[in-house]
């Protein structure tokens, strides 16, 4: 690449960020003219180009740049290919936001609704009583007995498609704007990583790692396709994937849901009053139980020494990016949740 070329790609990603930082700070604009006339065609582009293909192309994307990378090092200096990396990082990260990141700027639901800061522990109670009631009674449907955790033979495609048929036809999918679920080509880097899933913004492809418990994937698939929708903040993203599944016809996706939002309003519960959210935990049938054992179990197998490297990376990422809790934002769907409760429609 010339250089002069580099000095005038250079000028144009400065000019960019110098738009991004005046519309990031008008999110009716973002909402009204992005996410509601620009993103549709972006994302549609997107499924219309990869969800053909049966394989993440995003996670072989990232193989044969890594490759690319590593191979290009032979005969990198510092001096001669700096304006050369500047501008391909520049790049990158210009069609990070103009692709989906810039999702990240619009009014976050929460103020939206006008939710409070602070919840009360008589909410938290309402809220998990609730979820609790629907998720013993799904069980005792699913489930041979109170003792057994609900069996699915079903294997990870045929949930992933189960995922991606219940957000289609779900009522809060955006007009115009569709997803899918595909395994990732990766799934135990994943799992060491400590992530259950992640959305490609460049192909906006919908990873879930497979090889956590099915139960799991459901609501990751769920989880990373209201990503794709363009709900970039994590508790939103939970939010959504939450209320799709507990509303579905499909009791196995329900109750997927379900476990979900009780696991944490009981973790939010703890904090306000620990014996009383073991109460709650331990009131709801042995065979559910069974499937947080399952879900602790799994994670613990995977853990290193360079998991908490690659959450502290992530946090950040999500700190920059209007994210304040960092890595704790997924536990912000409790004040959505509860909110529901107390003020239904």
């Amino acid at each position: 690449m010339k250089r002069r070329l580099q000095r005038w790609i250079l000028l144009g990603v400065v000019l960019f960020f110098v738009g991004l930082s005046l519309i990031k700070q008008q999110s009716s604009w973002i909402e009204q003219y992005y996410a509601g006339f620009f993103y549709p065609y972006i994302s549609n582009l997107n499924q219309w180009l990869w969800a053909r293909f049966p394989f993440s192309v995003g996670d072989f994307g990232y193989c044969i740049a890594l490759l690319f990378g590593l191979w290009s090092l032979r005969e990198f200096s510092l001096g001669r290919h700096f304006l050369y990396v500047i501008t391909l990082l520049g790049l990158t990260v210009v069609l990070f936001y103009s692709s989906w990141g810039i999702h990240y700027f619009k009014t976050p639901m929460r103020e939206q609704r006008e939710l409070p800061e602070v919840l009360s522990e008589a909410q938290l109670i309402q809220a998990t009583t609730y979820y609790a009631q629907q998720l013993t009674a799904l069980h005792n449907e699913l489930a041979m007995s109170t003792d057994e955790k609900v069996m699915i033979k079903s294997s990870p495609k045929k949930i992933l498609q189960l995922a991606t048929a219940t957000m289609r036809s779900s009522a809060l999918r955006p007009p115009q704007v569709n997803g899918k679920a595909k395994a990732t080509l990766f799934p135990t880097l994943l799992s060491y990583m400590g992530f259950g899933g992640y959305l490609n913004p460049f192909t906006h492809e919908a990873q879930v790692n497979t090889l956590q418990p099915k139960l799991k994937i459901i609501t990751t698939a769920c989880h990373e396709i209201a990503h794709q929708w363009g709900y970039a903040a994590e508790e939103e993203a939970n939010y959504i994937s939450i209320k799709v599944s507990v509303s579905s016809d499909k009791k196995l996706v329900a109750y997927a849901g379900n476990i979900l939002a009780f696991q944490y309003l009981t973790n939010a519960l703890y904090r306000y009053d620990a014996q009383l959210a073991e109460k709650q935990y331990y009131a709801v049938p042995k065979g559910v139980l069974a499937h947080f054992k399952e879900l602790r179990t799994f994670w613990r197998q995977y853990q290193n020494p360079f998991e908490p490297v690659f959450e502290k990376s992530y946090d950040q990422y999500l700190k920059a990016n209007r994210q304040k809790a960092g890595i704790n934002s997924y536990s912000l769907v409790v004040g959505l949740l509860v909110d529901d409760i107390i003020n239904p429609e």
